[in-house]
């Protein structure tokens, strides 16, 4: 029984390691989970994603209403493209329907930088992930 018991305990250890070693940790360079605040023309806007392989999903926090993100990050480069608030309501400014992709690098210090459109035409924006605590 006592022989049953370690074999199971080293079995889940070891599928405990190679789990953490296959998954990419949130944080990475080659992960864009997480939330993150961008900074656009002086304004800060929340970004919440979440990758799954190079899918990304997410919302937009702008002015009040949640925009729907979809796109991709290949390569560091992040593409995002905006298809709803989900109030309903007429997208604010970049990420809505029919506005341009929103398009970013990750830099190696983890930061992001890239180019959306708003109503003033192409912008420029950074953006940090919030660290969890």
């Amino acid at each position: 029984m006592l022989r049953t018991v370690v074999c199971a305990l080293a079995v889940l250890a070891f599928t405990a390691t190679a789990s953490a070693q296959t998954a990419k940790p949130a944080g990475s360079l080659t992960d864009v989970t997480g939330v993150w605040i961008m900074l656009v023309a002086g304004h800060q806007i929340g970004l919440e994603l979440e990758q799954k392989g190079t899918v990304v999903e997410g919302v937009m926090l702008a002015m009040g209403q949640r925009i729907l993100l979809i796109g991709d990050y290949v390569d560091r480069t992040l593409t995002l493209k905006g298809e709803k608030p989900q109030d309903g309501a007429p997208a604010p400014h970049a990420g809505g329907p029919g506005a341009g992709p929103i398009t970013a690098k990750m830099l190696d210090n983890g930061t992001l930088a890239g180019e959306l459109t708003t109503n003033q035409g192409p912008t420029k924006w950074t953006g940090e992930r919030l660290q969890p605590k």
